[in-house]
């Protein structure tokens, strides 16, 4: 036989009812919130508070006549002065970087042992770990935090030049950021040289720059990956980007501007993808609704996240 509770005990009070009810209809409007959102958003695009609030930001950053559409030009300012500012930002903060690493012993050189320690305390490491552990485990270290740490040990290798156990303050700069390095550019202007300076003077003529024959070797591929696909725009571009002085051939200097990651060209060629890739109602302007729905194009972006999108950029 069971016990008869009295019914004072289990009676529902009227604050708990309201309380009960109340929940109840917060439950219902979060669910038909979301049900909304994610029939308009193609149905697994949930973007979180944080993601809605960096796009949204950019957005009317970038908006700057308030039509509440974005052109390419308007994106591609955007990104040219997130570009910039990243630029700036991190020529200002290398030789503060440098210096905090610098510890064992204050040289003026960074070894990789200073460096690794400067790693793995960045990451959470306790100062007992980074004095004791097994390098080749890292049994405390997520897989991110180790494949970062092997991707560094090859950017170590590439950046050292006078000794491959040391970086001075401006390789270690190239280290971190090969995309703004000055021997990573003048690099560069190496390549274009090697690959189109056919008569061997150090300067490109248009016709030289235009000339990618179709039986391409596999050392040549770099000749197509950083120019225009057709004759014509190739022979545009050398003319309205290269040659600044209007000599008919680009020197070292106007190459090196070329490709400088600042030059507006970078930003106007990243804002026509984002273009051709989230224009959905095909009208040439992307709108707020356009960004949202495409919000993992538009993070990875460098309108959003222009240092990590740069480093990946360069990291094959």
């Amino acid at each position: 036989m069971g016990i008869k509770l009295p019914y004072r005990l289990f009676r529902p009070r009227g604050a708990t009812i309201v309380a009960i009810l109340l929940y109840f209809l917060f439950i219902t409007i979060i669910l038909k919130s979301t049900t909304l959102y994610l029939t308009n958003n193609g149905g697994n695009n949930w973007t979180s508070p944080k993601e809605a609030e960096a796009l949204s930001n950019a957005f009317k950053r970038a908006n700057t006549n308030r039509d509440h559409f974005l052109t390419i030009q308007e994106m591609g300012k955007f990104i040219n002065h997130k570009i910039t500012n990243h630029t700036e930002i991190s020529i200002k903060l290398n030789p503060i970087i440098f210096t905090q690493i610098d510890q064992a012993p204050r040289d003026g050189v960074l070894t990789w042992d200073e460096y690794h320690r400067y790693f793995l305390k960045k990451h959470g490491m306790t100062e007992e770990y980074i004095s004791d552990h097994s390098e080749v485990k890292h049994t405390k270290l997520n897989r991110k935090a180790r494949e970062d740490m092997m991707r560094d040990k090859a950017k170590w290798a590439e950046a050292a030049k006078s000794d491959p156990f040391s970086l001075t303050i401006d390789e270690f700069f190239s280290f971190q950021h090969p995309e703004s390095s000055t021997s990573n550019l003048l690099a560069l202007v190496d390549d274009l040289l090697r690959l189109f300076d056919i008569d061997g003077d150090d300067r490109l003529t248009m016709e030289e720059f235009s000339n990618v024959t179709e039986n391409q070797e596999e050392s040549d591929m770099y000749r197509k990956s950083i120019i225009s696909k057709t004759v014509l725009e190739r022979r545009a571009e050398f003319v309205r980007i290269i040659d600044q002085n209007g000599d008919g051939k680009a020197d070292r200097t106007e190459l090196l501007m070329y490709v400088d990651p600042r030059h507006p060209r970078y930003a106007l060629q990243e804002a026509a993808t984002l273009l051709s890739l989230t224009d959905d109602d095909q009208d040439g302007r992307i709108s707020l609704d356009e960004m949202m729905k495409h919000k993992d194009i538009y993070i990875s972006s460098k309108m959003i996240r222009t240092s990590k999108s740069f480093h990946e950029d360069f990291l094959f």
